[in-house]
């Protein structure tokens, strides 16, 4: 239901209620003086200020003060009258719109008229009956009738409001939470840039002077420094957006860049045999990931067994997708720098694979050393 359909009920049911009351006899409530001009009239008089009420109550939320106005007018005319049940609902529900709908300013110029209200009637009713104990009464009761409807819609506008921060604080946890991760997602695709760059340059140092040899490996080492920094672009725009939603640093790598990895590894000094299916609709996230896999699975074989005979297999199997990577073991320790073995490229695929619902093994098998994984190729939560 909404805000305007809630009104009309709202003031359907309180005119209803209003009728109800005055038919069972709930007027003339309050012991005043009433007009010699309308002494005598019937108790149904009373319907037509709360009729006059109950259609201020439909403009309480557009205009909370103009619908309190006429409120106040409804009201007084029914005192006029003797007063009347029905008319406290009216002026109830009233104060309360204009409590959570007015402007600060308006809620503060309601208030202090209330309290102006409160302590005047307190203290003339005090005088006139001459006791304490009457000012007090009267006092405690125009408070729970004027007073305790804007306390109630202050509690209710303070709630929302901790509700709206705390749903800005949580979306802007998420933002951040999803900005590193893309961050560390680019920071590895830098990782293995470099490092299939030092692979490059130090297989061309340890092998003896070939002009054409040497010259393809300079040019795979500018594709891949290249395309480093690209990636470092990207991660730069990423980490200083001010908006991570009005930027788009897409990260790269799909089913139709592993030939490119297969031929980088090649010109590296691998020997590679290739095994793969197209998978149609394969969702985004999936494509990348086998990706991500299959590059540091070839980056590893790269720095810890060069010119091994590597085997890449990629198929799909049911609802699943396999990811099989199987390199022969050349020698030990054949990486010359630590910096190009951080210890941390399987973790990552590993846990990639994880977040997906697959799963991933990698270890030695013999004199061999494989990497397979196991990835739903409906994820929850991807898109195609």
């Amino acid at each position: 239901m909404g805000p305007k359909a809630r009104d009309v009920v709202e003031a359907a049911g309180t005119f209803a209620a209003g009728l109800a009351f005055n038919l069972v006899g709930l007027t003339d409530v309050w012991d005043l003086p009433e007009p010699d001009a309308l002494a005598g009239l019937s108790g149904w008089w009373h319907t037509l200020p709360l009729a006059v009420g109950c259609l201020a109550m439909l403009g309480k939320r557009r205009h909370p003060m103009l619908a309190l106005g006429t409120g106040v007018v409804a009201v007084t005319a029914d005192l006029l009258l003797g007063g009347s049940i029905a008319l406290v609902l009216v002026l109830f529900d009233l104060l309360f719109s204009a409590g959570l709908f007015a402007s600060a300013r308006a809620r503060t110029a309601v208030t202090t008229a209330v309290f102006v209200v409160i302590g005047t009637a307190s203290v003339v009713g005090g005088l006139a009956g001459g006791e304490f104990r009457l000012a007090v009464f009267i006092g405690l009761q125009m408070t729970t009738l004027l007073f305790v409807p804007l306390w109630w819609a202050a509690s209710v506008r303070q709630q929302r409001q901790l509700g709206m921060l705390d749903a800005e604080r949580t979306a802007r946890e998420a933002v951040l939470a999803e900005r590193a991760a893309m961050a560390r997602d680019l920071h590895d695709v830098i990782a293995a840039h470099l490092s299939t760059t030092a692979i490059h340059s130090g297989a061309a140092l340890a092998r003896p002077p070939d002009t054409d040899r040497d010259r393809a490996t300079l040019q795979a080492v500018r594709t891949t420094s290249l395309a480093a920094l690209e990636e470092m672009r990207s991660m730069i725009m990423l980490l200083r957006a001010d908006d991570p939603a009005g930027t788009d640093p897409t990260l790269p790598g799909g089913l139709d860049r592993l030939p490119d990895l297969v031929e980088a590894a090649a010109a590296g000094g691998l020997r590679i045999e290739t095994q793969t299916r197209e998978i149609p609709q394969i969702p985004a996230i999936v494509a990348h990931t086998v990706y991500r896999i299959v590059r540091e699975a070839l980056t590893n074989a790269g720095k810890h067994a060069p010119e091994s005979e590597v085997r890449l297999e990629v198929r799909p199997a049911g609802d699943v997708v396999t990811v099989t990577v199987t390199n022969t073991l050349t020698r030990a320790g054949a990486v010359d720098h630590q910096a190009l073995s951080s210890g941390t490229g399987l973790i990552s695929i590993r846990e990639r694979a994880a977040l997906l619902g697959g799963e991933l093994t990698a270890g030695r098998d013999g004199d061999h050393f494989r990497v397979r994984a196991t990835l739903p190729l409906h994820p929850v939560g991807s898109e195609s």
